[in-house]
């Protein structure tokens, strides 16, 4: 009987990271093909706004930009699912709060006030807190988010290490007026923490924020129209 069950439970787990995978493959393939060919514009001087090669350039051609339309494609999935949260507005301000931290550390660590260890840190401990709000609200969610984070930052980190090695002259190696302190410290500092912690919590808690805000809305409009 307990072997059963536990066998049970191991297929249930199976089925949601397969699950996982499915929804997020698509959407991480697309951020990836967006990567490849903001490397590959850059590279041939494509014109601006599609490709920006300053230092942290906006431009067209970016994987920031989809995760507003990732986090509301997966909250749709999820609600069509029948997994979504009984009370979607604790989601909305969970993530809400958690923007707020993320940009109180981000403000901590530009700010230039205290040494860098203790400014990182901050931004660290902030960020991870806001990350975990919504994650508390809307566990699967989380779940895809940061799957999706991972799956469309990490390429996003290795072409920066090419970058940076090669010297390219595109947004992934402009350093702007960061000191020159050996290039392992510099990768890890501009690009490889940045990728592995930073962007994740920006793909949850955007994502969180804008997705449950686009499901509300489809919500209310259904009721109305009733």
């Amino acid at each position: 009987m307990r072997s059963s069950l536990i066998a049970d439970t191991s297929n249930l787990d199976s089925a949601h990271d397969d699950s996982t995978f499915r929804i997020v493959l698509w959407p991480a393939a697309i951020a990836i093909a967006v990567t490849v060919l903001r490397a590959v514009g850059e590279l041939n001087r494509w014109p601006k706004p599609l490709v920006n090669s300053a230092p942290c350039g906006k431009a067209i051609l970016g994987v920031t930009w989809l995760v507003p339309l990732v986090g509301a494609y997966f909250v749709f999935k999820l609600a069509r699912a029948h997994e979504r949260p009984t009370q979607l507005r604790f989601t909305f301000v969970a993530a809400l709060v958690g923007l707020a931290l993320k940009l109180a550390g981000t403000y901590l660590l530009e700010s230039g006030k205290y040494s860098y260890g203790i400014r990182i840190t901050g931004d660290f401990v902030l960020t991870a807190v806001g990350m975990a709000l919504p994650a508390l609200t809307w566990p699967p969610l989380f779940k895809l988010l940061l799957a999706y984070g991972y799956a469309s930052r990490i390429p996003v980190a290795i072409v920066q290490w090419l970058a940076l090695r090669g010297h390219w002259g595109t947004h992934y190696d402009a350093l702007g007026n960061f000191p020159p302190i050996g290039f392992w410290p510099t990768y890890i500092r501009v690009s490889l923490v940045p990728n592995i912690f930073f962007m994740e919590a920006y793909a949850v808690i955007v994502g969180a924020l804008v997705g449950t805000a686009a499901l509300a809305i489809l919500e209310a409009i259904k009721r109305k129209s009733t």
